[in-house]
């Protein structure tokens, strides 16, 4: 599920050749839709229908599907590779929006206000180390910021902290 894209910032359609790619730009803010259960063809029809970029890795795209308004064909197999490749291309926001969307549903989280909130939802050491709680509207999930976002963030090159100063 994606919500409506914010005007001038990209919005991607990811095919099933670039999920992990997906992934990455969803953890970096950016509204990256797929679906594992439509064909490539469909895909291609969304993406020029909602001005999504289309993103994959076939090079044969041209001629086996439509024509794709806005695409782009990447040659990297590994996603750290094919991220890098996608930022610098593109010269996107790295660190606005970081960890800011949910990774599973592809909407932007809600910052829970009162942190007992999440008491019931997370394992008491999680919830005696972090102050700061999240839930995705759509699917429930609760995130915090641990040690993975700063493994995350050195997996893929970027600096730990956000625009705020904080993850």
């Amino acid at each position: 599920m994606s919500m409506d894209p914010p005007i001038n910032k990209p919005c991607f359609m990811i095919d099933h050749m670039v999920i992990r790619l997906g992934k990455y730009l969803r953890i970096i803010g950016y509204d990256a839709d797929w679906d594992t259960g439509v064909r490539t063809h469909d895909l291609i029809q969304r993406a020029n229908a909602t001005g999504r970029i289309f993103v994959t890795r076939n090079t044969h795209l041209a001629e086996q599907y439509p024509p794709v308004r806005n695409g782009i064909i990447l040659s990297e197999t590994d996603p750290v590779r094919q991220f890098r490749t996608v930022v610098e291309e593109l010269g996107l926001d790295t660190q606005s929006d970081l960890f800011s969307r949910c990774i599973r549903c592809n909407v932007k989280l809600d910052t829970l206000v009162d942190k007992n909130e999440a008491s019931a939802l997370v394992h008491p050491n999680v919830y005696q180390r972090q102050e700061r709680f999240f839930r995705c509207p759509h699917c429930g999930t609760i995130f915090w910021h641990g040690s993975h976002v700063a493994n995350t963030c050195r997996k893929l090159g970027l600096a730990v902290t956000g625009a705020s100063g904080q993850i």
